[in-house]
């Protein structure tokens, strides 16, 4: 079993995703050995043309067309992962090697009931360009226990928003915790992301408020969309 899976997932932007794969390539091996990486294509127009790695990469493609799927395209991945705890991450993300070295050594001491934040350098909100220290997307979690717990609510799929911001309600709910782990920067913002998209907040807005009214539960069932994998490693 691998120590972390890395998760992300990706619309379109396919340079950015090949340049994120050649800057994982040269990390350290005592890193790589001890992760997985795995990518999540949210039914992108524009996709990568993967090539051989040497680092244990997987890629699925989700090939039902539903706006803004990030709770499937993020529920798909930890469905697919081996490793013991999951990091999320946006692709617009660069994490630095060295702080997440001091994660990995400290795996053993963390508790399984807490979703760990981490510092991202220079990120901005853009629905209300303002400065954040950290992003509500971009954690570390305990796989089983996130599994157990019914990872991202599907519900909120098709329409822009909330998802992030509902999921950590329904962790706490359950008994969990929330803290920013205690290292330096550990990302940096890349500053792209994709335009002319509808990112109105209303109906998920009432929506989530709807579910807290009414008990802070995910709705049963995930993966209520076709997929398949697109990239098998071969390490």
């Amino acid at each position: 079993m691998k120590k972390i899976s890395i998760i992300s997932h990706y619309y379109n932007h396919p340079e950015m995703v090949l340049r994120q794969i050649k800057y994982w390539e040269t990390l350290p091996e005592a890193f790589l050995s001890q992760v997985e990486f795995i990518l999540v294509d949210d039914y992108s127009e524009d996709q990568p043309t993967f090539q051989a790695t040497k680092i244990d990469l997987k890629v699925y493609r989700i090939t039902t067309d539903i706006p803004w799927n990030q709770a499937g395209a993020r529920n798909l991945g930890l469905f697919n992962a081996s490793g013991e705890w999951a990091l999320y991450f946006d692709m617009d993300q660069h994490f630095y090697a060295e702080p997440m070295m001091m994660v990995l050594n400290a795996l053993h001491t963390l508790n399984k009931n807490v979703l760990y934040y981490f510092k991202i350098k220079e990120l901005i909100d853009v629905t209300s360009n303002t400065s954040l220290m950290v992003a509500p997307c971009t954690f570390l979690v305990h796989a089983a226990t996130f599994k157990r717990i019914g990872m991202y609510d599907e519900d909120f799929s098709g329409h822009y928003g909330y998802e992030d911001l509902y999921m950590p309600r329904v962790w706490e709910r359950n008994g969990g915790t929330r803290i920013i782990f205690n290292t330096p920067d550990f990302f940096e913002d890349m500053g792209f992301g994709t335009t002319n998209l509808d990112r109105d907040l209303s109906c998920n807005a009432a929506l989530g408020e709807e579910k807290l009214r009414t008990g802070s539960q995910n709705s049963i069932g995930i993966l209520r969309f076709r997929w398949e994998q697109v990239f098998i490693p071969l390490v």
